[in-house]
């Protein structure tokens, strides 16, 4: 059946996440107080626990793999490709299976998916080991993130290593900080889950709005997988396939549920005031209302620095009025009038 889909707890997708939790250190619990949730005593319990299993030097390789500049974003590849993978050491094995040129081009394949040749094309066929030539289309990318650029060039000069380093963290993390509380971990989230089963068959238009942050479902023969997650805790990821025929997957915070509490409501409210009180930010909405701009054209429209410009939107796509989208190799930013007008509608409503 099209569009169905299906809530599971995968374990290899877990251990995926807790090594963002713990490779983004403080980070992770920052993230959870943004959406004015405190972590409760189960995430930082689990938190500490696992952290102490850690050495110096694991610690530093999760560090370099999964803060929020990391390549661990690689792993869902391989989880995705390989749904049907239960246990963490079957897919760290596929890993391992890959060649280290294999392994790399996999992450050029999800830095550069918007100026990679067609897939099955000769000019793509031809990039597999061609070093020089990944770091021309590389060259040729706009990366959001320059330090993450700074190290998939390191992973294209060292790729044997960098396998090897990648592989060498899943085991011993996995080993030592994961499987000794894998099935506490798995409890909690099996614990969560008739609630939200509930919530999608009883109501599944607004669980795909509340839960997967989406309008509506795009037809997807192959589906949508929702893995539900201790530690994403709350809010929605989603990992696409990218057209290819395989499910997309979602990771929804087993928490998410109390988003949507009235005192969570009213501290969103509250945010969302907070956020647009700031004349730059307005300045920004009323270019957008307009047209899409890239971060340049900002600056230059209101005589302010283009980082200056970064870090007003940052707050803008917080509360979710500004996206943005590629074209001819910029980054153009827009504004959802959906979810600048919902807010004020409903801040409205709530005194009918």
């Amino acid at each position: 059946m099209r569009n169905t889909i299906n809530i599971r707890i995968s374990t290899p997708m877990e251990f995926m996440n807790s090594l963002f939790a713990l490779g983004t250190d403080k980070g992770f619990i920052e993230m959870i107080r943004a959406f004015d949730l405190e972590p409760n005593d189960e995430i930082t319990g689990m938190l500490q626990k696992m952290g102490k299993t850690l050495s110096h030097y694991i610690q530093q390789e999760l560090t370099y793999f999964f803060d929020a500049s990391g390549l661990g974003f690689i792993f869902y590849k391989y989880i995705i490709h390989n749904p049907t993978l239960s246990k963490v050491t079957d897919v760290v094995e596929k890993i391992q299976q890959d060649t280290a040129d294999e392994f790399v081009f996999r992450i050029i394949e999800s830095v550069c998916k918007n100026t990679l040749p067609a897939k099955g094309s000769q000019a793509y066929k031809a990039l597999l080991g061609n070093k020089s030539g990944l770091l021309e289309l590389l060259g040729v990318t706009k990366v959001q993130d320059e330090h993450r650029r700074v190290r998939v060039v390191e992973a294209l000069e060292n790729p044997e290593e960098i396998k090897q380093r990648f592989t060498l963290l899943l085991s011993r993390f996995y080993a030592v900080s994961f499987a000794p509380f894998e099935a506490d971990i798995i409890q909690c989230i099996e614990t969560e889950q008739p609630r939200y089963e509930v919530m999608l068959a009883e109501t599944p238009e607004l669980f795909i709005r509340q839960f997967m942050n989406l309008d509506d479902l795009k037809d997807h023969s192959a589906g949508y997988i929702i893995h539900l997650s201790f530690f994403k805790y709350v809010s929605c990821h989603a990992y696409s396939s990218y057209k290819e025929d395989i499910a997309d997957w979602f990771v929804v915070g087993i928490y998410s549920y109390l988003l949507f509490s009235e005192s969570v409501v009213s501290e969103r409210q509250a945010q969302f005031f907070k956020v647009l009180s700031d004349v730059n930010r307005i300045g920004i909405i009323r270019l957008l209302s307009e047209r899409p701009w890239f971060g340049q054209e900002l600056a230059e429209a209101l005589n302010i620095s283009p980082p200056t410009v970064s870090y007003h939107i940052s707050f803008l796509q917080q509360i979710g009025v500004v996206k943005f989208t590629r074209t001819d190799n910029r980054f153009y930013y827009f504004l959802d009038r959906s979810r600048l007008l919902k807010p004020l509608e409903d801040f409205m409503k709530s005194f009918e």
